[in-house]
């Protein structure tokens, strides 16, 4: 018994010198001591080292993991949630759109010089006529309520009548021929209430244009009085008329 220990310490003895000496098998291979290589080929069959030779030779080697492919350069991934537009593509500039917005605002600014002359046309529009129907008062109180029938007033009004008339006109084509390029609702504004208070002066100068003719024409008879009374009151008409038009733009 004492003869089987010392062999089997001088076997362990022998193992660990030989562990010791040979440098370690790698990862997955049993590396055995030289001493014992040599005694096992010396005892196996012959068909087991060829088996385990195939074995090993079939084994695959271990690879090392590859870096993922790097992006063509200039390419850069885009995600399927960010592929969008902020802004829609702009159209390249029209030429015929472009010609239009200059005549728009070529009209835009005669308009606007037009209303102007308007607008002073409207102050000697509310005088003028204020002159005409003070002097057609005058020679109503000359010729019909005790005046004397002296005929001063006469002459002064026709020639405020006949101005009157004449700027009224010319005011009233400024703002008729200025052009309209933009596009405007119909509505109850105070544009609408100026146009419809002038329509009425409108109307109020032409009957006084052709009344007074006609009343002068009547001298020496009874209905010339009724001429000139309707003459009278046209001509107030026309002037209420003429201040409201003025005055709902003035105000």
């Amino acid at each position: 018994m004492r003869a089987i220990a010392v062999v089997a310490c001088s076997l362990a003895a022998l193992g660990r010198a030989a562990f010791a000496d040979e440098p370690q098998a790698p990862r997955g291979q049993v590396r055995w001591p030289a001493q014992l290589q040599m005694a096992s080929l010396a005892a196996r069959p012959d068909w087991l080292p060829r088996l385990a030779d195939s074995t090993q030779a079939q084994a695959p080697a271990p690879q090392e993991p590859s870096a993922p492919a790097a992006p063509p350069e200039g390419n850069t991934p885009v995600s399927p949630g960010q592929d969008f537009d902020l802004l829609a593509p702009q159209k390249p500039p029209d030429e015929a759109a472009q010609q239009r917005e200059l005549e728009v605002m070529h009209e835009l600014q005669r308009r606007r010089t037009m209303l102007h002359l308007h607008q002073i046309g409207g102050y000697a529009t509310v005088a003028t006529v204020t002159a005409a129907v003070v002097l057609g008062q005058l020679n109503y109180l000359d010729k019909y309520a005790g005046g004397g029938d002296t005929g001063r007033w006469i002459t002064p009004h026709a020639i405020a009548a006949f101005t009157a008339a004449g700027v009224f006109t010319a005011t009233g084509l400024l703002a008729v021929l200025a052009p309209s390029p933009l596009e405007k609702p119909v509505r109850l504004d105070t544009a609408t209430l100026h146009k419809i208070a002038m329509a009425v002066a409108t109307a109020g100068i032409v009957a006084q244009v052709v009344l007074g003719p006609i009343t002068a024409s009547k001298e020496g008879q009874l209905s010339q009085r009724d001429f000139a009374l309707a003459h009278q009151i046209i001509g107030y008409t026309t002037l209420a008329a003429t201040y409201a038009g003025f005055l709902v733009l003035t105000f």
